[in-house]
């Protein structure tokens, strides 16, 4: 059995950063500072140092490859938002969570870098430092009522 829920399209941003900022304090920044309680994340660009998670290395638990990468990597990606009351556990141990705040959960594919155009990763961001042309499309989502 399907569950299901009517939303309708609220607010549409398009967000760039400066080279060099931290993608996630920026997008939470901006997520937290207009109030988005619920959207549709689109990326496309590139970040000049990634961090992700590329998969379970098992069934049991919480399992995951961790990757970090220091050159630049192409990258498409699809995600949302939400407001947990506890931190996800992609943030990892020792995260620091008093209230519900935003969380930018973001599945992507990402090039293999220069001179590895034919090789892809997917996986999950966690982090990442913008190299320039980094465009986010942010389409908030409200409840139909």
């Amino acid at each position: 059995m399907y569950k299901s829920k009517e939303l309708k399209l609220g607010r549409v941003f398009e967000v760039r950063c400066e080279p060099g900022d931290d993608y996630f304090t920026e997008i939470n920044k901006f997520v937290r500072d207009h109030n988005i309680r619920a959207g549709s994340v689109f990326l496309l660009g590139a970040l000049s140092e990634t961090e992700m998670i590329s998969g379970f290395r098992t069934q049991g638990g919480y399992d995951v490859t961790r990757h970090n990468f220091s050159d630049w990597r192409e990258l498409v990606a699809y995600g949302n938002i939400s407001w947990p009351e506890k931190p996800p556990a992609a943030l990892g141990e020792g995260v620091v969570w008093d209230e519900p705040q935003p969380f930018v959960h973001i599945h992507m594919a990402l090039s293999g870098g220069p001179g590895h155009n034919d090789e892809v990763l997917v996986g999950h961001l966690s982090n990442g430092k913008i190299k320039g042309g980094l465009m986010t499309q942010i389409y908030e989502l409200i409840p139909n009522n």
